[in-house]
This record gives structure tokens, C-alpha cells and sequence, in this order.
């Protein structure tokens, strides 16, 4: 495989582990925030919701650091023509 090809995967990794545990986390955070505030007891079943979704986000800030590597790794791959 040739760096280029391996910075464009890298890229496509990245943006999908930003994107997808961002919207997971957006999405728990917001049916829990919906429950509590339509009914009290609903908010309890989801107790967890918080630490999902901060976990959720670490993820996204790994993948970001995986995007910003392809980039980088880009850069270094074109030629100084």
C-alpha cells in the first residue's frame, strides 16, 4: 500500500470515529435530558448516560487525533514538484 492510500484510510477512520460517537453521544445525552425533563422517573433509567457519552467522546477526540495523522501524513507523501 502506498502512503497516500494509507493517509486517505487513516482520514476516512478518523472522520467516522469523530462523527458516529459524537452522534451516539448526542442522541443518549439528549433522550436522557427529554426523560428528565418529561417525567422524573424516566431520567433514572438511564444513569449511565453521562459516562456513556463522555466515553463516547474520548472516542471522537482519538479519532480526531487519527484524522489529523492523515492529514499530516498527507503532507509529508506529495511530492515538492
Amino acid at each position: 500500500m502506498n502512503v497516500e492510500e494509507g493517509a486517505r484510510r487513516m482520514k476516512r477512520a478518523g472522520e467516522w470515529l469523530v462523527f458516529v460517537p459524537t452522534t451516539i453521544a448526542v442522541v443518549i445525552w439528549a433522550v436522557a435530558a427529554a426523560g428528565t425533563l418529561l417525567h422524573q422517573r424516566f431520567g433514572i433509567l438511564f444513569p449511565g448516560a453521562m459516562v456513556l457519552g463522555v466515553l463516547a467522546i474520548y472516542l471522537a477526540i482519538a479519532g480526531g487525533a487519527l484524522w489529523l495523522a492523515g492529514w499530516i501524513v498527507e503532507g509529508f507523501a506529495k511530492d515538492t514538484d
